[in-house]
């Protein structure tokens, strides 16, 4: 049986949100890329690149507040929302309650789902809120492992269901288990090394091109590449020839940190801390060799 939660506004605001998020973004990307190269059109990516983590979480909440269900068949109550599954084995159930006083409120980065979190209760222990109303008005499964909310559009007939079933007794049992996305911290290997690697990288990348663009309009349309054993220049490029080092310094990055990602899996964090140092080597010499031609 398949239950849908009590119907929450939050999530077509949350919706709004979204759409007015990438129609910010496309007039951000549509000024940025109609302004010749200068400091201001760096600022405008940069701003544009700073709300996509902001989206990406954004549609991620409201997709799981479209998405909550509740799956119920004499084995277990699935819980299902984007792309995470809590699985709670019939047999785990040790007792059912009905709403308790939560001992804090939703922070804003829970919206448009601000009951779908972590939550505290007197008495309880490891509440996990999967609903669409406060503690105070849903449906608690209690275990050993932890307690969870649930708010089903008709809770008599969710919970008569469930006795049903629990007198059935299960045809197969299985452990109490969460399939929830990786957490991106474990990606990178233990410890802070692997984000602090690749947060270096990537903040290289930012200063080649915010220095490149803040001084591009100030540099000489020619710009002297080499010179011969007399000191004379016998190489002059353009000067948007030094676009080059930022690129070279993203493609560094970004192929770098996919295997470095890669040998993680494989757990062989050492080499992939190997690679991320290394893309960081690589934004330094850029800098380097912009500021000797800028100077």
């Amino acid at each position: 049986m398949v239950t849908k939660p009590v119907p929450n506004t939050a999530r077509w605001e949350g919706l709004i949100a979204c759409l007015w998020f990438l129609l910010v973004d496309a007039l951000l990307l549509n000024w940025a890329l109609r302004r010749p190269v200068d400091a201001v059109k760096f600022v405008l990516f940069f701003i544009l690149i700073a709300t996509i983590p902001f989206l990406v979480y954004l549609l991620y909440r409201t997709w799981a507040a479209f998405s909550l269900e509740y799956w119920a068949d004499r084995n277990a109550v699935t819980i299902r929302w984007a792309t995470g599954k809590q699985v709670i084995p019939i047999n785990a159930i040790t007792r059912i309650l009905r709403g308790i006083n939560d001992l804090e409120e939703p922070g804003w980065r829970y919206w448009p789902t601000p009951y779908v979190r972590p939550g505290r209760a007197l008495g309880l222990l490891n509440v996990n809120l999967f609903a669409t109303r406060p503690l105070a008005e849903c449906l608690l499964l209690e275990t050993e492992g932890g307690t969870y909310a649930l708010s089903p559009r008709e809770p008599d007939a969710f919970l008569a269901d469930l006795q049903n079933r629990y007198r059935m007794g299960p045809a197969r049992t299985f452990p109490l288990r969460q399939e929830s996305p990786p957490d991106g911290r474990r990606l990178l290997g233990e410890g802070n090394v692997g984000p602090i690697l690749l947060g270096l990288g990537l903040l290289g990348i930012f200063i080649v091109v915010g220095l490149l663009m803040a001084q591009f309009p100030f540099l000489p349309d020619g710009l002297t590449a080499d010179y011969d054993g007399d000191g004379i220049p016998d190489l002059v490029r353009e000067k948007s020839s030094l676009f080059l080092l930022p690129a070279m310094g993203i493609l560094a990055w970004l192929i770098n940190g996919l295997w470095g990602l890669w040998l993680v899996r494989r757990e062989q964090a050492t080499g992939a801390y190997m690679l991320w140092g290394g893309a960081v080597v690589v934004q330094i010499c850029s800098i380097m060799a912009l500021v000797s031609f800028i100077r």
